[in-house]
């Protein structure tokens, strides 16, 4: 449901808002309008989850940082303050380093799975209980980016599907898998250059289709969420890197400024 609303802008606030126009991914200048407010509105009320167990490659040294505190500087320069942390074996280094986050300027709740190892997709499950009911990002602790979390956001939000799955585009594509596209739809697995960048935005319906094992890896259950054509798209084409491989690791500190 749309309501029709009449505004009246500065002739260069108009010029400003009318250069997101591209005709395709922005409509129009209303389309425009919609999503800057989109935007604005939402990293605010969003949380984020950081699946940081099994070993503990967030606390990786990056520039005499750990990994982790660029997520999380990145997330709080977003507008997003709410932040939990899935620790595993090296929680307690972890929790040691960052404590409840006033140092960053931002709330960390610890989920903690202990030694278990949960997998991806239990961890998750694991940390419900401190998730609301608006859309929540989800970022593996492994991964260094500069994506720019509103735009990913406001996306979302337009698009409206139960899960929005980063894709980073890749020339060469050696150990991530390919997903395929069509639309903004995420289609399967194939052949593409194309691969999951392990950051996605949730609704809470995700949980609907979660098994009621304990251990299970994420990508699990987006192969049935895939196959119910539920999962959109967003392809980014900047800064990511996996750092639990050497090669990326150090490709990470060199792009590091």
């Amino acid at each position: 449901m749309r309501t029709r609303l009449t505004i009246t802008l500065k002739d260069s606030v108009v010029r400003r808002v009318d250069r997101y126009v591209d005709g395709s991914r922005i409509r129009n200048r209303s389309h425009a309008i919609e999503y800057l407010l989109n935007k604005s509105l939402y990293a605010s009320q969003t949380q984020a989850v950081i699946l940081a167990g099994g070993t503990g490659l967030g606390m990786r040294p990056i520039k005499q940082k750990p990994l982790l505190e660029y997520q999380i500087t990145r997330l709080r320069d977003a507008g997003v303050h709410d932040i939990i942390l899935c620790v595993g074996e090296r929680g307690e280094e972890i929790e040691k380093y960052f404590g409840k986050g006033e140092r960053f300027n931002v709330t960390i709740t610890y989920c903690r799975d202990g030694k278990k190892g949960l997998g991806t997709g239990g961890a998750l499950q694991h940390a419900k209980k401190y998730i609301g009911s608006s859309p929540f990002l989800v970022l593996y602790g492994d991964v260094y980016t500069d994506i720019d979390i509103k735009d990913l956001l406001s996306f979302h939000v337009q698009h409206g599907e139960i899960v929005t799955m980063v894709l980073k585009s890749l020339r060469e594509v050696k150990q991530y898998g390919q997903i395929t596209m069509r639309g903004t739809k995420v289609t399967g697995f194939g052949r593409s250059n194309l691969v999951n960048a392990g950051i996605y935005v949730c609704n809470q319906e995700v949980f609907e289709y979660m098994p009621a094992t304990e251990v299970f890896q994420f990508e699990t259950i987006l192969e049935d969420l895939i196959r119910k054509q539920v999962v959109d798209g967003y392809v980014y084409d900047g800064i990511w890197f996996d750092v639990g491989t050497p090669e990326e690791y150090e490709l990470a500190i060199k792009a590091t400024v």
